[in-house]
């Protein structure tokens, strides 16, 4: 059985989240959608499926950020995911330190076409 790619989006405003879901559901991928990197995990690890690509808003709760949540659910599966952040952030600073993890970053409000094309590019369209 060929199952779709996974995309996981960890987002920790719900509305935002829920449309997430209903864009990759819509293109056909499979998703899991979390506020936090250790919830997103623990969802994954109960699928007993990794992660194909990750989008990760940059600034989460508890002074958490995307880029930590990337890095973490990487090392939880031993190897590189492909990822992106997310921001509405626009102090200079933060798009900066945003820009200096190598990670592609996409400035709120996010597209569907911008956000389908960096995940197409990332790991191919959804079967």
């Amino acid at each position: 059985m060929v199952r779709s790619p996974l995309i996981v989006v960890i987002e920790d405003e719900p509305m935002v989240l829920s449309a997430y879901e209903l864009m990759f559901e819509g293109w056909g991928y499979d998703f899991v959608g979390a506020d936090s990197a250790a919830s997103a995990l623990a969802r994954l690890v109960a699928l007993r499926r990794n992660p194909d690509f990750i989008v990760a808003d940059y600034r989460l709760s508890e002074n958490h950020t995307g880029t930590q949540a990337i890095q973490l659910l990487r090392q939880a599966f031993g190897h590189d995911i492909p990822g992106l952040l997310v921001t509405g952030e626009t102090s200079i600073e933060t798009l900066r330190d945003a820009a200096s993890t190598g990670f592609p970053l996409l400035r709120k409000p996010v597209s569907s076409r911008q956000l389908q094309d960096a995940v197409t590019r990332g790991i191919g369209p959804a079967c």
